[in-house]
């Protein structure tokens, strides 16, 4: 991936999230997050003690999170 001046019309670099941004973007609390980290659902990137998530990367988790009973058209 290239990364560039936004003057030049290029890809930018990617929006980089901290849990507690996360959690906000999410509405959940920040354990919550770090779980669904642990577990591998959403993907996440450890530096040192932090733990940090692309912005791309919760939107995709977010948006797999469907609620089934809601689908069909029937609610259960």
């Amino acid at each position: 991936m290239t990364f560039t001046n936004k003057d030049n019309n290029q890809r930018q670099a990617p929006k980089v999230l901290t849990t507690d941004e996360v959690a906000e973007i999410l509405r959940v609390h920040r354990t919550t997050v770090f779980r669904f980290a642990k577990s591998g659902k959403l993907k996440s990137y450890q530096l040192g003690s932090r733990r940090l998530f692309k912005e791309s990367d919760v939107w995709s988790f977010f948006e797999n999170q469907v609620a089934h009973s809601c689908v069909s058209g029937k609610e259960l």
